[in-house]
């Protein structure tokens, strides 16, 4: 390993402990149990704890491996149409965020499922309509109806 790179995987395996184990202490301050079983802290604290042992895992081998003389040959971020696909996800996400309280679960994520099975290659409108439908109408009943969940609603009542 390049010793640029070698600093580069020590500080985001450290950031990346250090996020777990900020988790883990903010979920400790939720109930880990209640009288049904998992309480709202479980599975945030469980998550977080194994998030930080396999983050101080990659911060000890990024630490103990022997540091490589060769020139560094290894990107980190993605260069090209990868790049370009993994930015447009990103900034699909964003928007899906943005828009997720003014237009309701149902109209954002069948604009988010859709395109995002159209920017991961689908080529056929309705096999990406049919997940985008599948995606927004059909989990929001499952959450609304079955689980009795509510998922935001937007001005247009959808």
């Amino acid at each position: 390993m390049a010793p640029g790179m070698r600093r580069a995987w020590q500080v985001a395996a450290a950031l990346m402990l250090a996020l777990c184990l900020f988790v883990a202490q903010q979920s400790l301050q939720l109930s880990l149990t209640d009288r049904l079983g998992p309480g709202p802290g479980f599975f945030p604290f469980w998550l977080s704890a194994i998030g930080a042992v396999l983050a101080a895992a990659l911060l000890l081998r990024a630490s103990l491996q022997p540091a490589d003389t060769q020139a560094e040959t290894t990107r980190i971020v993605p260069t090209g149409q990868s790049g370009r696909g993994i930015l447009a996800i990103l900034t699909a996400l964003a928007a899906t965020a943005a828009l997720m309280n003014v237009l309701g679960f149902r109209l954002t994520m069948l604009l988010f499922v859709t395109g995002l099975v159209v920017m991961l290659g689908e080529r056929r409108w309705w096999a990406a309509l049919l997940f985008g439908l599948a995606g927004s109408f059909g989990v929001h009943h499952i959450f609304n109806d079955w689980l009795d969940v509510i998922l935001p609603v937007g001005i247009l009542g959808f």
